[in-house]
């Protein structure tokens, strides 16, 4: 796919980018960021991924610019139509994660973006991809909460690694148990534990509606309405949660109007 040819472009961006080092470049930089970061959380993602390809030669942070390329095409990509389009978009997003981990091991946000975009591929991918990639998801999640123990996005990814695991079909863990001698442990329980401390640290709607969810599969109906109830009552933080929002809305309406129905 065209996808890999865009390694070619990252060693070309990273031999850009490495040398420029001045005062300047990194006040460049962190202004660039601030307004990446604010396009955004605005949904601007075109703006941004042009922002970005624009500055790349300006800065000498390049983990700072790698790993919000790669966040703007999971963005990019989340929004995607059709299915190959989004695919090629998430892939993009995983090389650039690669490329802001390998320019600054020693920060959390690659690790958590290349876990952010291999767990975005594995609704266009098969089997034996989606088993391979679990496993370097949860040990780039894991490594990157290691290394960031106050991100809350970061437990709310690995939440949803245990929530998605937990449910994997016979024939996925057949595989995974013949080639891979299975796969770690993961539960719904684990899921809740890492929602609730993912709230203790920032409390968002994406945390109370992954935590209703996780409730509902666990057949806790009213622990799961009341997460929903308290996530319509948060302000949106990032543009995926305006979605879950609306989700929220929608089931509990469903919820309270069988309600009535069943009580008159």
């Amino acid at each position: 796919m065209k996808v890999f040819c865009k390694i070619a472009t990252l060693a070309t961006i990273l031999l850009a980018l490495q040398g420029l080092g001045s005062s300047s470049c990194q006040a460049s930089c962190e202004t660039i960021c601030q307004r990446v970061d604010q396009l955004l959380a605005l949904g601007e993602n075109q703006q941004a991924w042009d922002l970005l390809q624009e500055n790349t030669e300006n800065s000498e942070d390049q983990e700072e610019l790698l790993w919000r390329m790669a966040r703007t095409r999971y963005e990019m990509g989340r929004l995607a139509d059709p299915e190959e389009k989004a695919l090629e978009l998430f892939q993009e997003a995983e090389q650039f994660a690669r490329a802001a981990m390998h320019a600054a091991p020693e920060k959390s946000d690659g690790y958590k973006w290349l876990a952010i975009a291999l767990g975005g591929q594995a609704k266009y991918t098969d089997t034996e991809t989606q088993v391979r990639q679990s496993r370097e998801i949860k040990d780039n999640i894991e490594k990157a909460i290691a290394l960031a123990p106050d991100d809350d996005i970061a437990y709310l990814v690995l939440s949803r690694w245990h929530y998605k695991i937990s449910d994997l079909s016979f024939f996925a863990r057949t595989f995974a148990n013949i080639v891979y001698g299975g796969l770690p442990e993961a539960s719904l329980d684990e899921a809740e534990k890492l929602l609730l401390h993912a709230i203790e640290l920032h409390d968002r709607i994406a945390h109370r509606y992954n935590l209703a969810k996780v409730y509902d599969r666990m057949d806790r109906r009213e622990d799961a309405e009341v997460q929903y109830g308290r996530a319509v009552l948060l302000s949106v933080t990032f543009p995926e949660e305006a979605e879950e929002l609306e989700k929220a809305n929608i089931k509990l309406q469903k919820w309270r109007s069988r309600s009535m129905t069943n009580h008159p």
